[in-house]
């Protein structure tokens, strides 16, 4: 039995025995699939592929997940430098109010400073802050980034090609003390 069909040349005397080599269109690889000889290497041929793809959608979906994690972490870190600019002329006459001018510079400058190691990671990085000095609330520091993220693989998918955008929302507030 000949576990390799095929026509072998004959052997030389600096040569080993060689198979024709054949080229199959689709359909006759179909045809062989379904029969007995050779039907596990057409289906791994066929389906190997879409297993290579599979593979790197995951791939993409963790790096997205990865990066949310990584700029939700920098923009609660971001919210929370800015409530610490507090203005400290309204805090003597008892008012606790954040200085906005400092207290969005600081915001933006500790996002940024945690981002810049992972710029490679992202396409584009857009942030805002506010800060709230509402009458009857508490002073709040609200930081938002708009983060494009590369793809390897989802590129491909129409509509994904310039990457996934990504907005993170992040607001930390003064909560004044009553009781001492």
């Amino acid at each position: 039995m000949n576990l390799f069909p095929g026509k072998v040349f004959p052997q030389t005397k600096h040569s080993r025995p060689r198979l024709a080599r054949c080229k199959l269109s689709m359909c006759e690889l179909w045809q062989t699939a379904n029969s007995q000889r050779g039907g596990a290497i057409a289906l791994v041929i066929l389906f190997l592929p879409v297993a290579v793809l599979s593979i790197g959608i995951v791939a993409d979906l963790g790096v997205l997940f990865s990066a949310r994690r990584l700029v939700q972490a920098a923009c609660d870190l971001g919210a929370l430098a800015g409530c610490q600019e507090l203005d400290w002329d309204l805090l003597a006459k008892g008012t606790v109010s954040i200085d906005e001018n400092r207290g969005r510079a600081k915001a933006i400058e500790y996002v940024e400073k945690n981002l810049e190691s992972m710029e490679s990671m992202f396409q584009e990085v857009n942030l805002r802050a506010t800060v709230s000095n509402m009458p009857n609330c508490e002073p709040a520091v609200t930081v938002q980034a708009d983060v494009v993220v590369h793809t390897y693989f989802l590129r491909w998918v129409p509509g994904l090609g310039n990457g996934i955008t990504i907005t993170i929302i992040s607001e930390s507030s003064v909560v004044e003390r009553t009781k001492w």
